[in-house]
């Protein structure tokens, strides 16, 4: 591509919409989402700092700056949520005094009512907190303020990327609808900034979605690590994991997850171009996992994660289950060995086992249409491998589907992340963990106005927050876990950043 072409303004668009807003979009190269995010963040400052990053393995990417419309979700209250909430947990969202299942009413009415929206695919994009119940460790001050419960946002600025074009787009207020022909020409300035980088990288634009350059290189270092903190420390974690499986042996419990984190002391604090570096790497480290990034203020949550929470196109309803985990190796026949190893281990398969039950049974009785799921396989990834079995749900024309934020809302939090039955484990987690969770491993993702969508399970991740850096690692715990082989499985899945952090 060599100069964008910018959408004619339509009839539609130059009417004022109810809801406000107006879309334009221009065509645009196909570039790595992080190099949008390090353009947009230099050039429109004054709608920052607020932004997201999404690009899964070979599925749409985008990213987005500032803020059109954002949708705060609250966990301190009482809420309705939604029917049945996970079947057995006990906490509660709702977004600014309305039932978290009312976001997605809200939503769409917003998507109908936007002028524009058919010119891009336009979605909200945010994350929930894992546990974002009043009784959850940290629920006063904690290193999530800027974060809160949840928040989903459609961008004021944004770029995305599919099988058949790249585009970037602007949402902004209906009454100023004089202004559109100057976000047009800034979009067409990004637009041609953009191509010279896609230059630069030797993209030439018609590459296949899965193959976007790389963000542009940079000279400057990621932040120094001056120290590192285990938090807890690893004899007082060892000591929690030994508790929590005694709740297990007492058959209290059939799982429940350990979860701990390692702060970073960093020798400058963390920016947008530093997420556009790490971004990069894990690009290249962990190519078959969903990077993600969400930027709050002076805050940035990103990371790598291999695990699908739901994802829904129309009818076709996909989760997945990973749990069971042991070291990879890059030696063929080593890690055809370790692979083995880990099929018939029958600690790992208990584990994973639960989570599959678990997925199954809430999926079904969400929607119906499960297809019985195939035996476990193995993923691989570059540190660590995983049992994985998808699981999968067609729906009949005569069935309407549920919103995916229904869904999100049915299935989180799985077994993987936190354990079975649900509200004990949770309470479990509580009790033992003295550290917020935040996202980490809470839902972050995207939705549409025809309420598809794709979350996933914020996993092998970091929050940056100026000079801080905090990562956060879990393990399933059941009656056959060893503590020690334990803590060195949460230290394989640190390694995913520390790794890309070089």
């Amino acid at each position: 591509m060599t100069s964008p072409v910018i959408r004619p303004r339509s009839a539609r668009e130059t009417r004022a919409p109810r809801s406000g807003l107006l879309a334009v979009a221009a065509e645009a190269p196909r570039v790595a989402p992080e190099e949008f995010l390090r353009r947009a963040s230099r050039s429109f400052r004054e709608i920052g700092p607020v932004g997201h990053l999404w690009a899964p393995s070979g599925g749409m990417q985008s990213a987005g700056w500032g803020v059109a419309r954002r949708f705060e979700v609250a966990g301190d209250a009482p809420s309705p949520g939604f029917p049945g909430g996970n079947g057995d947990g006990d906490h509660r969202m709702h977004a600014g005094g309305v039932a978290l299942d009312q976001v997605a009413a809200l939503a769409s009415g917003l998507f109908r009512e936007l002028a524009g929206a058919d010119e891009v695919p336009l979605r909200l994009f945010g994350g929930l907190a894992f546990d974002p119940g009043p009784d959850s460790p940290g629920s006063g001050a904690s290193d999530w303020d800027e974060f809160g419960a949840g928040s989903f946002v459609l961008p004021r600025l944004g770029y995305v990327a599919d099988v058949d074009a790249a585009h970037l787009y602007a949402v902004i207020d209906a009454t100023a609808i004089g202004a559109a022909p100057e976000w047009q020409r800034r979009l067409q300035r990004l637009a041609e900034d953009l191509d010279l980088t896609s230059g630069l990288s030797g993209a030439n634009g018609n590459g296949h979605l899965g193959e976007l350059p790389e963000a542009a290189s940079t000279l400057e270092a990621l932040p120094g690590i001056l120290r590192s903190f285990d938090r807890p420390a690893a004899s007082e974690w060892l000591q929690r994991v030994k508790e929590l499986r005694g709740e297990v042996l007492s058959e209290r419990l059939q799982k429940v997850v350990a979860a701990r984190a390692v702060e970073l002391d960093l020798d400058r604090p963390f920016g947008i171009a530093d997420l556009v570096h790490i971004a990069g790497r894990l690009g290249h480290s962990m190519p078959t996992c969903t990077r993600f990034a969400f930027l709050r203020g002076g805050s940035i949550f990103f990371g790598a994660t291999p695990e699908l929470l739901v994802r829904r196109r129309g009818r076709r309803i996909e989760t997945q289950a990973l749990a069971g985990s042991i070291a990879s190796d890059p030696t063929p026949v080593r890690r055809r060995e370790l692979e083995r190893r880990l099929l018939e281990s029958r600690k790992d398969r208990l584990e994973h086992d639960v989570v599959v039950r678990y997925l199954v049974e809430r999926l079904d009785r969400s929607c119906g249409g499960v297809a019985p799921p195939a035996p476990p396989e193995v993923r691989v990834l570059p540190n660590v491998m995983h049992l994985e079995t998808p699981i999968r749900a067609a729906l009949p024309e005569t069935v309407e589907p549920p919103h995916v934020l229904r869904l999100v809302r049915a299935l989180h939090p799985t077994p993987a992340v936190a354990g079975r039955p649900t509200a004990l484990a949770l309470a479990a987690i509580r009790r033992s963990e003295d550290r917020d969770r935040g996202w980490y491993a809470g839902p972050v993702g995207w939705f549409d106005g025809n309420g598809d969508g794709e979350f996933s399970v914020a996993l092998r991740s970091c929050l940056a927050t100026r000079r801080r850096g905090l990562l956060y690692s879990g393990n399933g715990i059941v009656a056959d876990s060893d503590p020690a082989r334990e803590l060195a499985e949460t230290n394989l899945k640190l390694d995913a950043i520390l790794g890309a952090w070089g």
